[in-house]
């Protein structure tokens, strides 16, 4: 089988997680795992044998601010035959290489997940996905199964390619509770605000950093996590330096699952006041920890309010509006540490492999 992906780690992002996770999982059940991808800052090895069992194939790709991943076409088309896969699972509905992989694939059982948030966020994207859309519609024809994973993302795929509909299921993010077993939540001694995630205009981290400004005056002591990369890093450092934080924002660009729960167990808060997500894995992994959670509530992150698993924020985002929550939430954290998911909107990774590995058997048995 194969995974075709924008992206693949030591990228992060929501997508790169997915389908590292499914790709790990997956030797045990198939003959042959890989992973197609690109690497648009280059450098990294254009051939890979990960631990895990699998290979991963890296094209080149232009990826104007670090999104669309316009990949080389014969360098994806050489690395697809080379793979010759039984099942296509191709990730990424707002990117090029899963839909124009589908283009060349010679019978494959196919998979689509789209990670799709429901909007695009500026005029060029809007420009090209409206030249997109007819391959998109020509993908969803093609395809056994669209895995969606939260039921707002189906809703949107119905609304915003209607034949996807009957074809739709929903298989929620996954989290490693094997490895968050080995951490304990306990509240800081000082407070200790953390966000993990792209930094995306839509993400209001400037919100977050202007909000932890007023929260500073009262509290000197307080602090600021951010982990992550994206086309808004160096205008977030700017806005911090000219707001005199800059001893008091921490920037991590990166950091592996291990460091990323240890960061999570050592906060006081969480919070993720994206205007836009498909599901929420930052917030589905901090709620397992017990790690108190604020979200918008809005698109997928409205699944976590519903359950009383995170804490809203209503939209449209202000730094007022994450001030007063923030405020309410650092006062006493342990008040509104989440309780244990009983709903089934949060399933281990080793769920999620086994249901998508169930829609691979249906396609094969439907070819």
């Amino acid at each position: 089988m194969t995974l075709v992906s924008p992206r693949y780690p030591p990228y992060l992002g929501g997508i790169e997680t997915h389908v590292s996770e499914l790709a790990g999982r997956m030797n045990d059940r198939f003959r042959k795992v890989s992973v197609v991808t690109t690497d648009p800052q280059g450098g990294l090895p254009s051939k890979q044998h990960v631990k895990d069992g699998f290979d991963i194939y890296r094209v080149k790709s232009f990826a104007p601010g670090e999104n669309y991943h316009f990949p080389w076409v014969p360098n994806l088309v050489k690395r697809l035959k080379e793979c010759r896969s039984e099942i296509l699972h191709l990730h990424g509905i707002q990117d090029v290489p899963g839909p124009v992989a589908s283009m060349f694939d010679d019978g494959s059982a196919t998979i689509f997940t789209p990670h799709f948030s429901g909007q695009v966020q500026s005029g060029l994207g809007k420009f090209f996905f409206a030249g997109y859309r007819p391959l998109l519609n020509q993908l969803i024809n093609k395809v056994s199964f669209v895995i969606c994973v939260s039921r707002f993302e189906a809703r949107t795929m119905s609304q915003v390619l209607p034949d996807s509909t009957q074809k739709i299921k929903v298989i929620p993010n996954g989290v490693d509770f094997g490895l968050l077993s080995k951490y304990r939540w306990r509240r800081p001694d000082a407070g200790a605000i953390l966000y993990a995630g792209r930094l995306e205009r839509h993400k209001n981290v400037d919100k977050i950093i202007r909000a932890f400004q007023s929260l500073q005056r009262a509290d000197d002591e307080l602090s600021l996590t951010v982990v992550g990369r994206g086309p808004m890093k160096d205008e977030l450092v700017n806005l911090a330096n000219e707001l005199g934080l800059a001893s008091k924002v921490r920037w991590i660009d990166g950091v592996g699952k291990e460091a990323l729960y240890s960061l999570y167990s050592s906060c006081s808060v969480v919070v993720l006041p994206s205007d836009l997500e498909c599901f929420g894995l930052v917030a589905a992994e901090a709620i397992s920890l017990g790690v108190p959670t604020i979200v918008t509530d809005s698109s997928a992150l409205s699944e976590f309010v519903d359950k009383g698993l995170a804490q809203p924020i209503e939209p449209p985002v202000s730094p007022g509006k994450l001030e007063s929550k923030l405020s309410l939430v650092l006062e006493d954290p342990a008040a509104f540490s989440p309780p244990k998911d009983s709903s089934g909107l949060i399933l281990s990774w080793d769920e999620v492999a086994k249901k998508t590995c169930d829609l691979y058997e249906s396609a094969l048995k439907g070819q």
